[in-house]
């Protein structure tokens, strides 16, 4: 068990290594974004951004998570037509619903458009290619996984992104494009990627297609495509319901402002998701499977809980750092950093979910995962109806968590006859009890001196891992590995 959580901690820091360095790159554009777009053109590309999530769905057509539960590790040819297969099928569909979309970019650019923004078909336009070409690259990013090849993943990751980040930079500030210059930015970096991945292309791709091969694909896939379109529903549900009952630009903005500074949690599910599909896929065969996917939710808890709360301490601090045209987040903005927690927590309990759904996918019992994304997203709807109106845009953060945390309880809940695994609970709970006491303190200390208080944050962090040692969540081997760290670092 110890080796593989080795194996598995070394592939999650390669992915996080590059994510890291590529998240950070993509979230200076927030600043970016802020100081140099209109509300109006900010709104835009924030809505876009919405419906290209969408389409990712559509376009992917549950092939994607196929092609990881076909790909052969043994059996290259089998590989090779699992490719074929996922890649011709999902390039199909894109091609025909971004001709048709564009047909009608006119009418559908109005409609998500505000008042004051002009060229809506266009931009519209521009949009639509971007997941378009995102299609081309889904399934070489998903051989880069499953043939172990994490750190070329990372590094095409990484320059993408810096691609994409630099044109942003070159076509906002000194050419002021505005959404034009935001969406030809991701054009550009996305085009690059498919160039990149042609010599994997011409190796695995054979033009034909396995008949008997996709119907089994497609028995697989399609059941995830309800999931994963709930998934995004409950993701971007709240800002049209929010729109809706506030109307007010200021309010919507400052929530997706805020919303997007939760990155560093979503930052650390994305990249341990990268990994743990491919691990457990390869493992579940193994004697020792349950009780170590049992004690990575654990590991995974913890790591959580330590982001939570350094980033709920000291995000305040972050965004006052000087940046180009203004603040890292302009100040207008920063009456709601207070819902940052809220999204940081939500973004845990989709990383529980993240956990949770292995087993469906090992035992290919995929139809239970529409049924929980689904019944969230329903969820998420009702509680921004009845929290907007109350609390504003923090009841949309404490509906998009309440969401969240009942998609983890209700998958955990099919999990149990699908695929038990004894968790840890007893470790996890003393976790999330010592995060608890570590953050309510945290609120109570209001200080006027800001390095002193920074310097109290600090403190209440190590006095986190401290109130988990005392409680006894450390085992002797654990213990064993801490001493050694330490004195390794001494050496």
């Amino acid at each position: 068990m110890k080796d593989k959580i080795k194996s598995l901690a070394g592939e999650t820091i390669i992915y996080g290594l590059s994510s890291i360095f590529g998240r950070f790159l993509s979230f200076i554009l927030t600043p970016i974004y802020t100081n140099y777009l209109d509300t109006s053109q900010y709104d835009f590309v924030i809505y876009s951004f919405s419906i290209v999530a969408l389409l990712n769905v559509v376009y992917s057509f549950g092939m994607e998570s196929a092609y990881f539960r076909f790909y052969s590790f043994d059996n290259k040819e089998d590989s090779r037509k699992a490719f074929s297969n996922s890649y011709i099928f999902i390039n199909s569909i894109s091609l025909f619903f971004t001709i048709f979309l564009i047909i009608n970019s006119g009418i559908l650019g109005d409609i998500i458009a505000s008042r004051e923004l002009n060229n809506t078909g266009l931009l519209f336009s521009l949009a639509i290619l971007m997941p378009f070409i995102d299609a081309l690259t889904y399934i070489p990013y998903g051989y880069l996984r499953m043939s172990k090849q994490a750190k070329k993943f990372a590094v095409t990751k990484f320059i993408i992104i810096f691609i994409t980040v630099a044109f942003n930079f070159i076509l906002l500030i000194p050419l002021s494009m505005q959404a034009e210059g935001v969406f030809i930015a991701q054009i550009i970096g996305s085009t690059f990627a498919f160039i990149y991945f042609i010599p994997i292309l011409k190796e695995n791709l054979t033009f034909r297609i396995d008949s008997k091969l996709l119907k089994q694909m497609l028995k697989f896939g399609i059941p995830t495509i309800p999931a994963s379109i709930s998934s995004i529903i409950l993701q971007v549900a709240d800002r049209p319901i929010l729109k809706e009952l506030t109307n007010s630009d200021l309010a919507i903005t400052t929530y997706q402002v805020n919303y997007r500074l939760g990155i560093p949690m979503m930052i650390f599910v994305t990249i341990f998701e990268y990994a743990w599909k491919p691990f457990y896929l390869s493992n579940y065969t193994e004697p020792d499977a349950k009780n170590l996917y049992a004690r990575i939710l654990t590991y995974f808890t913890l790591i959580s809980s330590f982001i939570f709360l350094f980033f709920s301490f000291f995000m305040q601090y972050l965004v006052q750092i000087p940046f180009i045209g203004g603040k890292l987040i302009n100040p207008k903005y920063w009456e709601g950093l207070h819902i940052i927690p809220i999204i940081l927590l939500a973004y845990f309990f989709n990383g529980m979910f993240t956990n949770f759904s292995a087993g469906f996918l090992i035992e290919k019992k995929t139809k239970y995962l529409p049924i929980a994304v689904g019944l969230a997203a329903i969820v998420n709807v009702i509680a921004n109806f009845i929290l907007i109106p109350i609390f504003g845009y923090t009841g949309a953060a404490w509906a998009t968590f309440i969401a969240y945390l009942f998609s983890a309880a209700i998958l955990y809940y099919y999990s149990l006859s699908i695929y038990p695994i004894r968790y840890e609970w007893n470790r996890i709970v003393t976790i999330v009890i010592s995060a608890a006491i570590v953050f309510l303190i945290n609120h109570f200390i209001l200080l006027e001196n800001v390095i002193f208080e920074i310097l109290i944050k600090v403190g209440l962090i190590l006095i986190y891992f401290i109130i988990l040692f005392l409680f006894g969540f450390f085992n002797p081997d654990e213990l064993k590995i801490i001493k050694n760290f330490f004195k390794i670092r001494k050496n």
